[in-house]
């Protein structure tokens, strides 16, 4: 079940497996053995694709069919590019603030 899940969150996202893998400091090959269901990823490694993919760990798993990620996905939807380009620039600011 995560495999799937996990393949069409990174999809929506406009990510390639390589960039998922390079955010979360793995192989390629772990992703793909992630979405395959050949393997899962470790606790800590579940919550840091929870957090990215804004989604919870229940839909993830397979215990929900709902989907957190949806109501973002829909209200980015609404801004343009450049918007969306200059949203994630200031959550990428927010986040490096935060480690401070």
């Amino acid at each position: 079940m995560i495999g799937e899940r996990l393949a069409e969150l990174r999809k929506l996202n406009g990510e390639k497996q390589q960039v998922l893998a390079k955010a979360l400091s793995v192989s390629v090959s772990t992703v793909r053995s992630w979405e395959h269901d050949k393997s899962s990823p470790d606790h800590s490694t579940l919550v840091a694709i929870c957090r990215r993919y804004h989604t919870s760990s229940d839909f993830l798993l397979g215990l929900s069919d709902y989907d957190p990620s949806d109501k973002a996905r829909l209200q980015r939807q609404r801004l343009t590019e450049e918007e969306q380009n200059e949203m994630h620039r200031y959550e990428e600011y927010l986040l490096w603030k935060r480690k401070k």
